[in-house]
């Protein structure tokens, strides 16, 4: 992993959440079923995870204990979560974020962009519980553009 290239790609998707208005973009992944975190963050999980970047530039982990050691070892994220319970630590820091307005991976236009499993997606908005309301958006309208001002 190089650490100074991933760090640079996450503080260009920070910057785009700011320019969009986009409180927070969130990447659920397991077992490398989302592509997009080799390029966002540059680590990944075998069992469920998520990656969550606001426009505040907060950098959150979440993972199983057994995953967390690399996360860690990156360096790149404020905190990193090891869950007992994925569903109810996602839905812990949702509660205490509160976006209005998240990025999702699902894309009809870019497959780099639609990782993000119908049953993935179903879970997280059910581990809400209905306790945190957001207007989605496909991270569709800002990976192009990190992608092409961080090529690898």
């Amino acid at each position: 992993m190089n650490k100074a290239y991933h760090e640079k790609v996450i503080n260009d998707v920070i910057e785009q959440l700011k320019n969009l208005d986009i409180d927070a973009y969130v990447i659920i992944t397991s077992e490398g079923s989302d592509q997009i975190t080799s390029f966002i963050p540059g680590v990944g999980t075998v069992g469920s995870g998520a990656f969550i970047f606001t426009k505040n530039g907060e950098k959150y982990g979440i993972s199983s204990k057994i995953d967390a050691q690399d996360i860690e070892e990156s360096g790149l994220f404020d905190e990193v979560i090891k869950y007992d319970s994925y569903d109810e630590s996602v839905s812990s820091l949702m509660k205490k974020l509160a976006p209005k307005r998240v990025a999702l991976n699902y894309s009809e236009k870019d497959p780099f962009c639609d990782g993000l499993t119908m049953g993935r997606y179903q879970k997280f908005i059910e581990s809400l519980g209905g306790e945190v309301s957001f207007e989605e958006v496909s991270s569709d309208c800002f990976i192009p553009r990190v992608r092409e001002n961080n090529p690898l």
